[in-house]
């Protein structure tokens, strides 16, 4: 293993780590990807965060879309979201998928992140919107589509 694909997933175990510790994530419910040449490395399906080692770390191609990965434990089962923003955003170098409490109590209210802070100027807009709720799963990418 290259020396950059090693400290990128050390570096994935590091921020799954602090999502749960900082209160934006519970349990094994988020995930994290990193682009790594032309493929996307995935934290691990169901795997506590406490117990997780870089080996653990999925790594699937960018363009592969079989399902077929490289590591002994199956990717996030959201694999195919981050993919998608992966391929679909070029210019993206990670995907952070969390579960703060208030914004997923606002997802599932189908309301946009409001304007209540100058950094949602640096998002590019007035609000931060959100994706419509969804279960876990492959079904939520089907008619998905990736939008500026």
């Amino acid at each position: 293993m290259k020396k950059a694909e090693l400290a990128l997933r050390e570096e994935i175990i590091a921020r799954c780590r602090e999502m749960n510790s900082s209160g934006i994530n519970q349990g094994t419910s988020g995930n994290i990807s990193v682009r790594f040449e032309d493929r996307m490395l995935i934290s691990p399906s169901a795997t506590p965060y406490d117990q997780m080692t870089p080996e653990m770390i999925a790594s699937v191609g960018l363009e592969d879309t079989s399902g077929r990965y490289d590591g002994p434990l199956k990717p996030s089962t959201e694999w195919r979201f981050h993919q998608k923003l992966l391929r679909g955003r070029p210019d993206a170098g990670a995907v952070v998928h969390a579960h703060p409490t208030y914004c997923t109590t606002l997802a599932i209210a189908r309301k946009e992140i409001p304007s209540c802070h100058y950094m949602i100027a640096a998002f590019g807009g007035n609000n931060v919107r959100c994706a419509g709720y969804a279960t876990f799963g492959p079904k939520i990418c089907r008619n998905w589509r990736l939008t500026p």
